[in-house]
């Protein structure tokens, strides 16, 4: 063909087969040596083909789906090498061999974050319970209890960290069970029995049917008993030495409180409730001496006294207030002379003695007390007067007249 020639396109290039024309057996030769290397070529097309659609579609998967990032990324594996593909007739050839294109590579699907989270967790708390048995088999009880709450913590449903929880729980129990007996006992050997008995008492909230605590409580008990019953006795002794028989009683009231048959209690307190009732009346009499003024209360104060007299001794205090009684009574007891002066008109009368009559002067002894003088007469308004008879430095003189006419 012409290059010179105008119907060609301007622009454009002309490419028109050659035709080489050459000897048959060097043809057959060149395309069997061409052979091998086309179809290593498009077997690598192939390859990068079926990656470059793998690829589009883990970037559409991402995109879709967004990965946290793990804390810890875990080691990435190498992808194995691909396989050399065998040349046509078994002959070996030095160009990269490539897989078939009919089975390109599947892409690994990534685990998902709950699958993860879930693994952790498992990991987490298998850690906590072997640490919790080391610390359990090293004694270590607490530290072992605090590992089996955090495994029990993150995962409610783990029955070897329920059952290790309870195993902990009650070895610690048993331990403290035998430390509050222990301290119990050096407490109730040393005396101090008030202690003795907090410990046997928080021993027993843990074993509350144990024989052991029981047998405790009730031997701290006796000895309490017997130790109240003896501090009741000194106090009653105290309070007898310094003669407070209120006191006395009281203390041996507490003591048969604790023991009923306590005989130096019984007797004790016996002999201080007659003391304490003596000591009662006395006080009626010397606080208020204006009772002796009745012959009926004189009567009464006189028979104390012959109580008291043959009561046994009854200590110097209850004795000096019965002497002072004993000179009430006697006091009482002794008349006084009384002068009772009139004009011989008047009628003189003396309640609790009697009428006198008319007189110009009367002598009369008259126990200490307070009497009243009535004076009456015809044709006059009655005269009354209080009469106070007491022991003095002067006489005791009175007069009474009627003056008033009516």
């Amino acid at each position: 063909m012409n290059p010179k020639d105008s119907s060609a396109p301007r622009g454009e290039e002309i490419i028109a087969p050659i035709r080489v024309r050459t000897a048959p057996e060097a043809g057959s030769q060149t395309d069997a040596r061409r052979q091998p290397r086309r179809m290593g070529v498009a077997a690598a097309l192939l390859l990068i083909a079926a990656l470059t659609a793998g690829g589009l579609w883990w970037i559409g998967h991402l995109s879709r789906h967004p990965v946290e990032t793990p804390s810890a990324a875990p080691p990435v594996e190498e992808p194995p090498p691909l396989p050399a593909l065998p040349l046509k007739g078994g002959q070996g050839s030095s160009e990269p061999q490539h897989p078939s294109p009919q089975s390109p590579p599947a892409a690994a699907a990534p685990a998902s974050p709950a699958a993860s989270q879930n693994a952790e967790q498992a990991q987490a708390v298998r850690q906590r319970l072997s640490s919790a048995e080391r610390l359990a088999a090293a004694g270590n009880l607490p530290a072992a209890q605090s590992d089996f709450q955090e495994a029990l913590r993150l995962d409610p449903q783990s029955q070897p960290a329920r059952e290790g929880l309870q195993r902990v729980k009650s070895r610690l129990a048993a331990e403290e069970f035998r430390r509050w007996m222990g301290e119990g006992f050096t407490a109730l050997n040393a005396g101090d029995l008030t202690h003795a008995k907090d410990r046997f008492l928080k021993a027993k909230a843990l074993r509350p049917e144990a024989s052991e605590v029981a047998e405790a409580l009730a031997q701290t008990d006796r000895r309490l008993r017997t130790e109240r019953i003896e501090a009741a006795r000194q106090k009653a002794l105290a309070a007898e030495q310094r003669e407070d028989w209120a006191g006395t009683l009281a203390a041996y009231e507490e003591a048969l409180g604790m023991e009923p048959t306590l005989q130096f209690a019984q007797a004790g307190k016996e002999r201080a409730a007659a003391l304490v009732t003596l000591e009662r009346r006395i006080a009626v009499f010397v606080n208020q001496p204006g009772l002796l003024d009745s012959d009926a209360q004189l009567e009464n104060a006189a028979r104390l006294l012959q109580e008291i007299q043959a009561a046994p001794p009854v200590g110097l205090r209850l004795r000096a207030e019965a002497d002072k009684l004993e000179t009430m009574v006697q006091t009482a007891s002794t008349p006084l002379p009384v002068t009772i002066e009139s004009d011989s008109l008047t009628e003189v009368s003396v309640y609790r003695v009697g009428r006198l009559g008319r007189f110009g002067t009367r002598e009369l002894n008259l126990r200490p007390g307070t009497y009243t003088v009535v004076g009456s007469r015809d044709g006059y308004r009655d005269e009354r007067l209080e009469l106070v008879v007491r022991l003095g430095p002067e006489p005791i003189r009175v007069t009474i007249i009627c003056k008033v006419k009516v």
